[in-house]
């Protein structure tokens, strides 16, 4: 074709140049231009991927975060638990040797009292 050849488009008259240059340009931007089209796409292919990765390290990451509160939770509950159940053990033996003690008292009283009522 006698495009192909630098010479020869010399040899075209202006308009054939201007057209042929045109032709040459359309096709460089169509070029560029489906380039930038498939470096685009795989730009958000890429992103996309990344994104998904992301969001699924962030939910492992979250779900062991959360077995990890849940798991002290429940250790402090275990630790909350024992000691009110120490504390409620000391309470009751409180308060039955404190009914002991008055039940004796009572008793004292009571005796002592029917040892007066036989002295008179």
């Amino acid at each position: 074709m006698a495009g192909d050849d630098p010479k020869s488009i010399v040899s075209l008259y202006p308009l054939d140049q201007i057209r042929l240059s045109e032709a040459e340009v359309t096709r460089r931007v169509a070029a560029a231009r489906q380039s930038a089209e498939e470096s685009l796409a795989g730009a958000r292919s890429e992103a996309a991927n990344l994104k998904k990765q992301a969001k699924e390290h962030g939910l492992l990451r979250g779900q062991a975060q959360y077995q990890e509160i849940i798991s002290k939770a429940e250790e402090n509950a275990k630790v909350i638990v024992a000691q009110a159940r120490r504390r409620s053990e000391e309470v009751s033996q409180r308060g039955r040797r404190r009914i002991d003690e008055a039940v004796r008292r009572v008793m004292s009283i009571i005796v002592g009292l029917e040892a007066d009522d036989r002295n008179p």
